[in-house]
C-alpha cells in the first residue's frame, strides 16, 4: 500500500511540473507577442 501513496506523488508532481513549464511558456509567449506589437508601431 505505501507505493501507492508515492506512485500517486509522483503523479500529482509530474502535473505540477508539467503546468508550470506551461504556464511559463504562456507568460514568454506573450511577452514576445507584446515586444513585437510594440515594434510594430
Amino acid at each position: 500500500m505505501n507505493s501507492i501513496k508515492f506512485l500517486y506523488a509522483a503523479y500529482i508532481a509530474t502535473w505540477l511540473i508539467h503546468g508550470l513549464y506551461v504556464g511559463s511558456l504562456v507568460r514568454r509567449y506573450r511577452r514576445l507577442k507584446r515586444q513585437m506589437n510594440d515594434l510594430g508601431k
